[in-house]
């Protein structure tokens, strides 16, 4: 009797723990089966699911669409200009450009050339002129403008000559008076026959020119003449034009100076 009694306790014992296990499996089943994403399950039960394994995890989804392009974004503000570079090499010259167009017409002119030249000359042949003193010839001249010049040019044989030093002065004139603008026009011929040159007797060409400014418009007398020099006492012989051709130049010029005072 206390063997059966002892037996029935035991399957009573064993029918409990069965009892026991059983629940505690299908409660484990009925928390495994149900997702752990639902929206009534706390955070911190998610994580231990995930933690613990109890959450069963599908497969991959398909992959989404693109999303339509979003609209260009406001234009930035403009930087800061940065710094020079370093001068770079000399590069090859450029081709010719084209011819520019026809520049504007420009002002009349000074006045510093004449619009046709006007000179004159005057020759003699064997002038062979044996005066001291005096005009030796001379060369009409018509001059066409008030502020022009006159160049004058005298070429031919010149000498003086005596027992002792003496002195010969050639020179221009302009209706009788020397030039004064700016200064006469002259030239010398000094011989001294103390130096051992007695009777010396040299007929030389000699040139002499200058310009003459200051004279009226209109008809100009040129004069070529001679006479002592200027503190010399004796004044010897005077020749001129000995034996040759003889010829005096005249020309009208304008000077800058004469253009500006127009």
């Amino acid at each position: 009797m206390a063997t059966v009694g002892r037996t029935h306790f035991l399957l009573g014992l064993l029918w409990l723990w069965s009892a026991v296990v059983l629940a505690q499996d299908t409660g484990a089943q009925q928390k495994q089966a149900r997702p752990s994403y639902y929206a009534d399950e706390p955070d911190d039960d998610k994580q231990k699911c995930l933690a613990n394994g109890c959450c069963v995890q599908g497969p991959p989804g398909m992959p989404g669409t693109n999303g339509v392009p979003g609209s260009n974004g406001i234009p930035g503000t403009p930087g800061i200009g940065g710094k020079d570079g370093d001068k770079g090499d000399r590069g090859l010259p450029g081709r010719p450009g084209r011819p520019g167009t026809k520049g504007d017409k420009g002002d009349s002119g000074s006045g510093a050339m004449l619009l046709g030249s006007n000179i004159k000359q005057c020759a003699w042949r064997n002038l062979n002129f044996d005066e001291d003193h005096g005009k030796i010839k001379e060369c009409p001249f018509s001059k066409r403008f008030t502020n022009s010049s006159l160049r004058v040019v005298w070429n031919g044989a010149l000498r003086v000559t005596s027992t002792s030093g003496c002195c010969k002065r050639w020179y221009f004139t302009f209706n009788g008076m020397e030039c004064s603008g700016p200064l006469p026009i002259e030239g010398l011929v000094y011989t001294n026959a103390n130096n051992g040159m007695y009777g010396l007797n040299i007929h030389r060409v000699s040139s002499i020119e200058g310009i003459c400014s200051g004279l009226p418009k209109g008809k100009i007398n040129v004069e070529f003449s001679v006479r002592n020099c200027k503190g010399i006492s004796n004044s010897g012989n005077a020749y001129t034009g000995w034996n040759s051709v003889s010829r005096i130049i005249v020309e009208e010029i304008m000077l800058p100076e004469d253009a500006t005072n127009q």
